[in-house]
């Protein structure tokens, strides 16, 4: 029986002519999925990729495993460990064991840097013990890495000894490990090994035993490495070449750090920042700003773009040498590009600003827009108000950074900004309070506090602190000898300071410029005229130093309270023309002042006005020697040359401490009627001086046996 008739009807508005001919759509591939998996992968769109993972119609450990990349590239542990969750638990299960997806996961915990994942990567451990896929050398190698991010180096090195396998990846791990944990001879003892047991090393591997030899300043050592990278041909390959430039920059070895870079093909951002670096830390500032320059004009591709730490380091390289105006232009540049809040290029721009005088403000607003701060940032911006002079905003700044929750107890750099505000204002119990802090953070011992210390402790008064600091030292170094030398020659104990001195030499220390200034300031104060002319002498002769002009000041001072007038203005002779400033020429003006000598007087007195226009000193100083001559009417007209001038003399003032718990600092001016209480003040001041005035006329001896016995009868 034939089958009944159906009429099929077609919808209106469609063709059965186009039904008819128009092909469904291929299926799409899972080549062809995988391959778009990876390119968005790759691109960094991970959001995107879980929406094409999750609507494809099966999943396998290919596709889990590239997923799993994303999420390790990435540093998201707790991403990839929802995705190996999804692939235990899949239906049909999946190989979950399998060991290059082990060795994903791994690695992103080792890239998440983070130890509270610790122990879910313990965890995955034991699931990789009890699959044995942990004797696979890729899981072993990943887990070692997980150890040795986290902090156990212990357990990544135990790791590293029970591999039945170890390939060039598993050494150059470990080599990498121990030199990120401070191990440094032992990284390179490892990597000695490595090449003994016939693994061949790749780039990889010679480029960590390079920064193993950068990290730990050891230049020979680096140089054999070197050679064998060139014997293989690896020194001309970007990493290499970047981490060779490295070592040499770190070494100051500025030629070697510009060849390494010229066996590049083509400098990218890491090689120009290495060589602007390395200008850098050899004090030629202006050489890297010159290449910085170079690096923009042949700027050819975005490798070679500047990035944020080229921006630090060339923002650094202008406060050395104080160049505000050229630092804002680059500030606006990484500002246009986005850098201006990254933390490195922050703290350069704090540095530069606190260099400049009337920059502090600037300095302040890129401070607190910065919106990470550490250590370095908190140190720069109290430095900074530190050099101003505003010892109470630095105070209270370093109050705000230790009660600020993300930031590291305070460094050496930030205690002794501290501490030489207390030694400008003579803040003894300050000063004490910020030493036990040292002692609490083990600073103690560090050269720059313990400089630092001694010279609080000297220009508060209290040599005998600053005798303890210096001789509970565990190293010698030049600046904490150089500030008990000064210590005691400001305080007039020029004996023990010349003692000191020469003790110094005796134990191999060479003496700086700074050192010979307190030397010659022992010598001035103790009057020894020829001992200080044979140590300006040595300073050039014997240690290769060229004497500044607070040298010949101290010299021209010390011949000037001599009475040695002609010797003086005979070696002001002697020095360069760009030395002789106001401060030389008033030196030897005092001493003519002081003994009268009118002629030689007033020609240091023009050469000094010269000098500086609006200095007061040399007005003073003239003023001074007329009236020691009974010259009133020459005195008088100083002072209104100054006055016409509008050269005003500096006003005295002096500090104290004010206050129980929460000390704050006064200071008081001469003639000064800013304050809130100035009569009350002033009218004190008039009792002091009645009081002072009377006790003039008090007796020195009283016999207070009859002045008793007066009262008692009366």
């Amino acid at each position: 029986m034939a089958a009944p008739f159906r009429l099929r009807l077609i919808p209106f508005g469609r063709s059965v002519w186009t039904d008819a001919v128009r092909p469904d759509p291929p299926p799409v591939s899972m080549i062809d999925l995988l391959a778009r998996l990876k390119h968005l992968v790759r691109s960094g769109r991970l959001a995107d990729a879980h929406r094409l993972f999750d609507g494809m119609p099966y999943r396998d450990e290919v596709s889990y495993a590239t997923l799993l990349a994303g999420h390790a590239a990435a540093g998201d542990f707790p991403g990839a460990m929802a995705l190996f969750s999804r692939l235990r638990a899949s239906s049909p299960p999946l190989a979950a064991a399998d060991p290059f997806v082990l060795s994903l996961v791994f690695k992103s915990c080792a890239e998440a840097a983070d130890a509270g994942f610790l122990p879910h990567a313990a965890s995955l451990h034991a699931f990789s013990v009890r699959s044995s896929a942990v004797s696979s050398v890729f899981v072993a190698t990943a887990l070692a890495d997980v150890y040795a991010k986290g902090r156990c180096l212990g357990l990544a090195l135990k790791m590293f000894d029970e591999m039945p396998h170890k390939n060039v990846v598993s050494w150059t791990t470990l080599v990498a490990s121990l030199t990120r944990a401070g191990r440094r001879h032992e990284a390179l003892r490892r990597f000695s090994e490595m090449r003994t047991s016939g693994v061949h090393c790749d780039s990889y591997a010679y480029a960590a035993a390079l920064t193993a030899c950068a990290d730990a300043g050891l230049l020979s050592r680096g140089r054999e490495v070197h050679a064998f990278c060139a014997k293989l041909g690896l020194d001309t390959t970007p990493y290499v070449a970047n981490t060779l430039a490295t070592l040499y920059a770190r070494c100051s070895d500025v030629d070697s750090t510009l060849a390494a870079v010229s066996r590049m093909g083509t400098r990218d951002v890491a090689a120009w920042t290495t060589v602007i670096a390395a200008y850098m830390q050899t004090g030629r500032a202006k050489e890297a700003i010159e290449t910085f320059v170079r690096m923009l004009r042949e700027e050819s591709s975005a490798a070679a773009s500047p990035n944020e730490y080229t921006y630090a380091a060339i923002i650094a390289a202008c406060a050395d040498i104080a160049w505000v105006c050229i630092g804002e232009q680059l500030h606006a540049q990484d500002a246009r590009k986005g850098f201006a809040g990254a933390r490195s290029v922050a703290n350069s721009l704090v540095t530069l600003y606190t260099r400049d005088a009337g920059c502090l403000s600037a300095a302040d607003a890129v401070f607190r827009e910065s919106l990470v701060k550490d250590v370095v940032s908190w140190s720069a911006i109290i430095s900074g108000y530190a050099q101003e002079g505003l010892d109470e905003d630095a105070f209270t700044l370093f109050r705000e950074m230790r009660h600020h929750s993300s930031c590291p107890r305070p460094n050496e750099f930030t205690l002794a900004s501290l501490l030489s505000v207390c030694a400008t204002a003579a803040a003894l119990d300050a000063g004490r309070q910020l030493h036990a802090l040292a002692v609490a953070a083990g600073l103690e011992h560090h050269a720059m506090i313990r400089s630092a210390l001694i010279a609080m402790y000297g220009k508060s008064g209290s040599m005998l602190d600053a005798d303890m600091v210096f001789s509970h030292r565990v190293k010698d170094d030049v600046v904490s000898w150089t500030a008990m030398i000064v210590g005691h020659a400001e305080h007039g104990h020029s004996k023990k300071a010349l003692e000191l001195f020469k003790e110094m030499c005796r134990v191999g220390l060479k003496p700086d410029h700074v050192t010979f200034i307190g030397v010659l300031n022992a010598c001035c104060h103790a009057g020894e005229v020829e001992l200080g002319l044979r140590y300006l002498n040595e300073m050039n002769q014997s240690y290769g130093l060229h004497p500044a002009k607070e040298h010949y000041g101290c010299v021209v001072d010390l011949l000037g309270r001599a009475g040695r007038i002609n010797e003086a203005e005979e070696l002001i002779g002697k020095m360069a023309a760009n030395e002789k400033d106001g401060v030389v020429w008033t030196s030897l003006l005092r001493a003519c002042a002081a003994r009268g000598e009118e002629e030689t007087g007033k020609k240091a007195a023009e050469r000094a006005m010269e000098a500086e226009p609006w200095g007061a000193g040399a007005h003073v100083a003239m003023a001074n020697l007329y009236a020691n001559k009974g010259q009133w009417h020459e005195a008088a007209q100083e002072r209104y040359m100054m006055k016409q001038k509008g050269v005003v003399k500096g006003a005295g003032w002096s500090s104290i401490a004010v206050g129980g718990e929460g000390k704050r600092v006064g200071v008081f001016v001469a003639g000064d009627h800013t304050h809130p209480q100035d009569s009350a003040i002033y009218r004190m001041l008039e009792l002091i001086y009645y009081g002072a005035g009377m006790a003039r006329y008090v007796p020195d001896q009283l016999d207070l046996g009859s002045e008793l016995d007066m009262m008692i009868s009366s």
